[in-house]
């Protein structure tokens, strides 16, 4: 089948479930039987081919394809008048050296649209533009307004957006897909969030609809713990693997999945909710909400954790290593490798029920390689050892875990990607809907 192999070859730094799974079905339609189907999905195939294999020469197409010389240039004229692809013509070298005839490489038409990818986090709000291969354009981040609410969150994001744009002389024609994270549950289709704790009047409402508003183009919205596993998937630590999970450490805990090289949403898109996991260290007022593994386990749960214990020996000496700040979680961690009694205690509470947790997602979904994300991460890197060994001791295979190479990228890097496959989704569809 022409498609596998154009899997088995792809050189560019996208995945092929664009073309993979949308192009075979294609085939299978009635209006595939008539000549001008058959001409559309020739030009689809085409484009395929040259998105995937590019810089390409005609002869090549024609290989990968198993079209005719005829219509590889048919489908080709076509593709450059929507400017699609580009031509450039290089120097053939002869077996003596010399020049030789000019030939041609056809080229993905990268720069044809933008691709808007926007990570609204607990700390930071972050914005990156990029070409249709994922080169970077432009970034841009700034904190989040947490005490303002929806209101001064969702305008930081317009903010942001209309500057980059502005600076960069990007206009709205220009924007091929706008893609953003968030946390909370979410419904990636509609992107109405229903619940989030980590931001302010964050919830029944849908996110998409007040982006695409503010924005003045539809925004797709998707769980950020999603997103981060697909930018992993992509760029980060879990290239190449069809199974892997990534779990951010940070203001709040989230967890995303590649299963079968699929990220793995559940039933209505709240898979991966892993803050919500009951594993309770200690908690006097035996809540369920304080009982849950993010409660304890984040960033903002040890440092309550701490709050709760300050008084006690060494709590003064964290105190003052944090100087004019309050108390952090990388302070802890700093005090803690310092030598500081207390700071150890709390540390090692905090690694043994994120131990806990990574190996309750480590027995059901058996993943291969466990990345470490989010605020956090970089304090955790020195414990991998630890973490490692209490994790294989409660499952019966331990992935190899690791701290992401994408830092807090992870999310940003996600959407971009799946705004590129929106509009490789949309570029295909037109071809096969409109070409004569």
């Amino acid at each position: 089948m022409v498609y596998s192999e154009l899997n088995r070859t792809r050189s560019l730094p996208i995945l092929s479930s664009t073309f993979s799974e949308f192009l075979p079905v294609a085939f299978t339609r009635s209006s595939s039987g008539s000549p001008a189907g058959l001409r559309r999905l020739n030009v689809a195939r085409v484009f395929a081919t040259v998105r995937l294999n590019g810089p390409i020469t005609r002869h090549l197409i024609g290989e990968i394809s198993g079209l005719s010389k005829p219509t590889v240039n048919e489908a080709l004229d076509i593709l450059k008048k929507e400017k699609l692809i580009l031509l450039t013509d290089i120097k053939a070298k002869s077996k003596s050296d010399r020049p030789g005839p000019k030939a041609q490489q056809i080229i993905f038409n990268k720069n044809r649209k933008k691709i808007v990818a926007i990570d609204i986090g607990g700390s930071n709000i972050r914005l990156i533009i990029s070409d249709l291969d994922g080169n970077i354009i432009a970034t841009s981040i700034a904190s989040t307004p947490l005490k303002g609410g929806r209101k001064a969150i969702l305008a930081k994001v317009k903010e942001l957006y209309e500057a980059v744009l502005t600076e960069n002389k990007i206009k709205l024609l220009d924007i091929g897909s706008i893609v953003a994270g968030s946390p909370g549950t979410i419904d990636h289709e509609s992107g109405e969030i229903t619940r989030s704790y980590n931001l302010p009047d964050w919830e029944n409402f849908s996110l998409s609809d007040e982006l695409s508003k503010a924005l003045k183009m539809q925004v797709h919205v998707e769980n950020e713990a999603h997103l981060a596993i697909y930018g992993e998937h992509w760029r980060g630590g879990a290239k190449d693997l069809v199974n892997a999970a990534a779990m951010s450490v940070g203001v709040g805990i989230g967890l995303g999945l590649l299963i079968n090289g699929q990220v793995y949403r559940g039933f209505n898109g709240i898979a991966g909710e892993v803050g919500n996991l009951p594993l309770q260290i200690v908690d006097k007022a035996k809540s369920p909400m304080n009982a849950n593994f993010e409660f304890h386990a984040s960033a903002v749960g040890l440092e309550r954790n701490f709050d709760m214990v300050k008084n006690k020996k060494g709590g003064e000496e964290i105190i003052k290593l944090a100087g004019s700040q309050s108390v952090t979680a990388k302070t802890i961690y700093a005090a803690a490798a310092a030598g500081n009694e207390l700071a150890v205690e709390l540390v090692n509470q905090q690694l043994e029920l994120l131990s806990r947790g990574i190996a309750s997602v480590c027995c059901i979904t058996n993943p291969e390689v466990f990345i470490l994300e989010g605020g956090l991460a970089s304090a955790l890197g020195p414990h991998l050892n630890t973490i490692s060994k209490m994790v294989q001791k409660i499952t019966l295979i331990a992935p190899k875990i690791v701290i992401s190479e994408l830092k807090d990228l992870a999310t940003v890097y996600g959407a971009l990607r799946r705004g590129i496959e929106n509009v490789d989704r949309a570029t295909l569809i037109s071809i096969l809907q409109e070409t004569a």
